[in-house]
């Protein structure tokens, strides 16, 4: 690859706002995958502080998370797994030394779910990169933001708003530009396009935003998208829309003007779209449909001091695509069946003669985490296990990289024998467990009014999280211990305190 940037801005992206914000890093985790500032162009080329790679689709859990320590139990619509394992740094170094835009490992570990328990093992298929995170920088940026200034946009939203444009300005650099489109009853260009060479000009026209008038989000995207259109041929760089708006997108609208269609024909002639919504649930459905034009993701931050933290890790890396047209083909070996796939964003998978699976995912994304996707098997038949004398399955993958050229990789899901399990492997099998558990507790209580079952599936995944050892997941144990002590309340065991971590022997399992 020889030219000097990469992610061409083909697609869409959302952003999301809330509450509590993404899950921080704790002191230990921050160790383990701390990488250095950019301060160069990029060079293909494995190094030791290599940049990561996550799938499109939700970015984060965290409207959920906003509810749960608010007090309240989430609808299940609002877990994503995809959008919680992008919350983490989850390695896997099986040995094969990276050299390409997009590097996969592959292996396997016993397992033990809770709402699954006929699932025996847990197979990681992770996701990096070869671009070393010290000298990668990301391409020029022509960003039309369009922001919805209606009535229902006053106070904290539009707060939120304003803040997160200051940030991203700050954050652009003098061969960026910024254009920002107002919509309420009418719509119109607010800032023209400006180079952020003149960045006290596109800061006073940011704090000059006011909130007033109803809502039109189809008419304000439809100018946004021609200033981007006008602004495109004359910029060398990727050019994305950035909409921000606490009204959630019609996604079902099949119209030539609906938020969808607008999505997908932009994206196709090379103009991407992030949407920011502020205060709103855009769960999982909105999260799919965006998965499905190319370049979808999406992220929920609540207030401007989380907005910050995130923008400052994770902006550059959230307007910039890495591969397309990600194709997936899984085939368990014989003895074994795939029992849940975790993590794929979007719904486009279907069945393969032999048990297997093909799964498209639109847009992998660069990032400075390594991400993956999880896949569950299960005895064929229901059977017993095979020996374990080879791999659980096998995958071919094909996609296409940033100059548009086909790659091809294949791997194997072998169940590990190098000693202590890699830590995005570990890590994955709890969030894998997190993230069942709580989409079925929260249905339980949510759909069929069965708060104490509910009740007894967390209770048991909190005690799973206090006896574990494995570092960097303070977060989701303060997530789940939370939601245990609120459905205790809930199902009448208030008084009933949480369980204190086990002090077993961990080879015998008794008591110490």
């Amino acid at each position: 690859m020889q030219s000097r940037w990469i992610g061409w801005a083909l697609g869409a992206s959302v952003v999301v706002a809330t509450s509590v914000g993404f899950a921080r890093k704790d002191d230990e985790e921050r160790k383990l995958d701390a990488v250095a500032p950019v301060t160069a162009a990029p060079k293909m080329r494995a190094a030791p502080s290599k940049m990561g790679a996550t799938p499109g689709g939700a970015q984060d859990i965290d409207y959920a998370r906003d509810r749960i320590h608010a007090g309240e139990v989430p609808h299940p619509n609002t877990f994503t797994p995809e959008g919680l394992f992008s919350q983490y740094d989850l390695p896997l170094n099986d040995g094969r030394t990276c050299t390409k835009v997009l590097c996969l490992a592959a292996a396997a570990a016993r397992s033990n779910l809770l709402v699954q328990p006929e699932v025996r093992h847990l197979a990681q298929l992770g996701f990096s990169s070869s671009f070393d995170a010290s000298t990668w920088q990301r391409e020029p940026l022509n960003l039309v933001a369009v922001v919805d200034k209606s009535g229902s946009m006053d106070g904290a939203p539009l707060d939120t708003v304003k803040a997160s444009l200051r940030q991203v300005a700050r954050q652009m650099t003098a061969k960026d530009q910024l254009s920002i489109v107002l919509y309420g009853d009418t719509s119109q260009v607010h800032l023209s396009p400006t180079s952020l060479a003149h960045r006290d000009r596109v800061l006073a026209s940011i704090a000059s935003i006011q909130s007033a008038g109803s809502t039109a989000m189809e008419e304000g995207l439809r100018v946004g998208y021609d200033l981007a259109r006008r602004t495109r041929p004359k910029f060398r760089g990727s050019t994305r829309v950035m909409l921000f708006t606490d009204e959630r997108p019609n996604v079902g609208a099949t119209e030539a003007d609906s938020f969808m269609a607008m999505a997908r024909q932009a994206s196709a002639s090379g103009i991407g779209l992030t949407t920011v919504g502020v205060g709103t649930h855009f769960g999982a459905e909105l999260a799919t449909a965006i998965s499905s034009v190319r370049g979808g993701n999406l992220v929920f931050f609540p207030n401007p001091t989380e907005m910050q933290a995130r923008f400052e890790k994770a902006f550059d890396t959230l307007v910039t695509e890495l591969a397309h047209d990600f194709t997936l083909t899984i085939k368990p070996r014989a003895g074994f069946e795939i029992a849940g796939v975790y993590g794929l964003p979007g719904d486009l998978i279907r069945r393969v003669p032999g048990g297997g699976l093909e799964l498209t995912v639109e847009t992998i994304f660069l990032s400075r985490d390594q991400g993956g996707i999880f896949f569950a098997f299960k005895p064929a038949g229901g059977g017993t296990l095979p020996a374990a004398t080879g791999p659980l399955a096998d995958a071919s993958v094909s996609y296409l990289d940033t100059q548009g050229k086909r790659q091809t990789d294949r791997v194997s899901f072998s169940e590990w024998t190098g000693g202590v399990l890699p830590i995005g492997l570990r890590r994955g099998q709890l969030l894998v467990d997190e993230i069942t558990t709580l989409k079925r507790a929260t249905s339980l209580h949510q759909e069929h009014n069965k708060t104490e079952q509910a009740f007894r599936l967390v209770r048991s995944l909190n005690q799973r999280f206090q006896q574990s050892g494995v570092t960097g997941l303070t977060n989701e144990r303060e997530l789940v211990a939370k939601l245990d002590a609120t459905l205790a309340r809930l199902s009448g065991h208030q008084g009933e305190p949480a369980p204190a971590p086990a002090r077993r022997d961990r080879v015998s399992g008794l008591p110490q």
